[in-house]
């Protein structure tokens, strides 16, 4: 089967896009008083738990900055959030990227952002794109696939995305594979291939055509994996329940989600840097658990990924998705950690009080 045409595709989504903009009012731009990093990690987390103003307010923080961008944001997160449960949502998205003249006919791009926002954050979510890039590169168990994908020839690795019939997490190491997703230096990869073969291989090819083109945007090897799960969950029957994760309460410092203060912000860093210096109970834990001292803030910050950053309300549950972040999502820190990391998950659970006002003082003053 041929892709899907990219015009037809992208002018057809629109439409629909269009309608959504008509009957929501746009919200004024009302920015998050953060710096941009922090703005980021609060809009996708924001998505991920259906807070819509507040996902909003980050946008318009990003929006203030640099409009250009967001659109690769928005990509990844619908890639890595909506994923097979709105794929005509990743299409608006991307449709609406590719088309300046379209986004100046409905008011320029903050009203198509904001409404894009909306419809994410109000959309149910799947994962399991995401985490089957987790766990295809993290879980040591998956060595000896890896290292068989690495060394196959691109025929073999075609053949093998393709097959649905192999298990979820051996077609998804031969796509990433595939797309060169899968090491760095990779010696062989052909990304268009990747979307040739799953355009090949089912009556879907919308998506492929849409991840192809989420790829070309982001360059982002979950753009490989979402037609690999498209096909699982298209033969699962596409079964349509959800769940909410456990949600912690938020905790605003200043006016920021405490939720957006993660490790890969430089604020959010020092924070878990001065709360580990002083919470020894947690030293104990990491060293017990061979986790290098280097390593502590990283881990540290995984940790909270799992209790807070991670969850999301309206969560698609199908057997092969959940099987893929079991027990856990796999992080690196779930491989590094392993047995040792129930308890230490229960111990942050525990302290969320006195991480919270580390959060604060370290916002307050400036410093941890």
């Amino acid at each position: 089967m041929m892709m899907f045409p990219d015009a037809a595709l992208f002018d057809f989504v629109l439409l629909d896009l269009a309608d959504g903009l008509r009957a929501n009012p746009t919200p004024p731009a009302d920015p998050l008083p953060c710096d941009r990093w922090i703005a980021r990690s609060a809009l996708q987390k924001a998505i991920r738990r259906g807070e819509v103003a507040l996902a909003q307010r980050a946008l318009a923080n990003l929006y203030g900055h640099d409009p250009r961008p967001i659109w690769r944001h928005l990509v990844i997160i619908a890639v890595e959030d909506v994923g097979v449960a709105n794929v005509d949502l990743l299409a608006q998205i991307v449709g609406a990227q590719r088309d300046r003249s379209w986004r100046i006919s409905m008011g320029g791009d903050w009203p198509v952002m904001a409404e894009l926002v909306r419809q994410m954050a109000e959309s149910t979510h799947c994962q399991a794109a995401c985490d089957l890039l987790l766990r295809a590169s993290n879980d040591p168990e998956l060595e000896p696939v890896r290292e068989w994908a690495l060394d196959a020839s691109m025929s073999t690795l075609t053949a093998a995305m393709a097959d649905s019939a192999l298990p979820l997490l051996d077609r998804g190491v031969a796509a990433l594979a595939v797309g060169g997703g899968l090491a760095d230096g990779q010696q062989h990869a052909d990304p268009v291939a990747a979307f040739e073969v799953m355009a090949e291989a089912g009556s879907f090819s919308h998506v492929v055509t849409t991840c192809q083109q989420a790829w070309k945007i982001t360059r982002n090897p979950m753009a490989f994996l979402l037609p690999v799960v498209w096909q699982a969950w298209s033969q699962a029957g596409m079964p349509e329940n959800v769940i909410y994760d456990p949600m912690p309460a938020v905790q605003f410092v200043n006016g920021v989600p405490g939720y957006s203060l993660d490790q890969f912000t430089r604020t959010g860093n020092q924070i878990s840097r001065a709360y580990i210096a002083g919470d020894k109970q947690l030293q104990q834990l990491l060293m017990h658990a061979g986790i290098a001292k280097a390593a502590w803030a990283r881990t540290f910050g995984d940790v909270l990924f799992l209790i807070e950053g991670g969850v999301t309300v309206r969560r698609l549950v199908w057997e092969q998705a959940e099987r893929l972040r079991a027990p856990h999502r796999w992080l690196p820190a779930v491989a590094a950690l392993g047995n040792h990391l129930p308890p230490i998950l229960r111990h942050c659970q525990a302290k969320a009080p006195q991480i919270s006002m580390k959060r604060g003082s370290t916002i307050s003053t400036g410093s941890p």
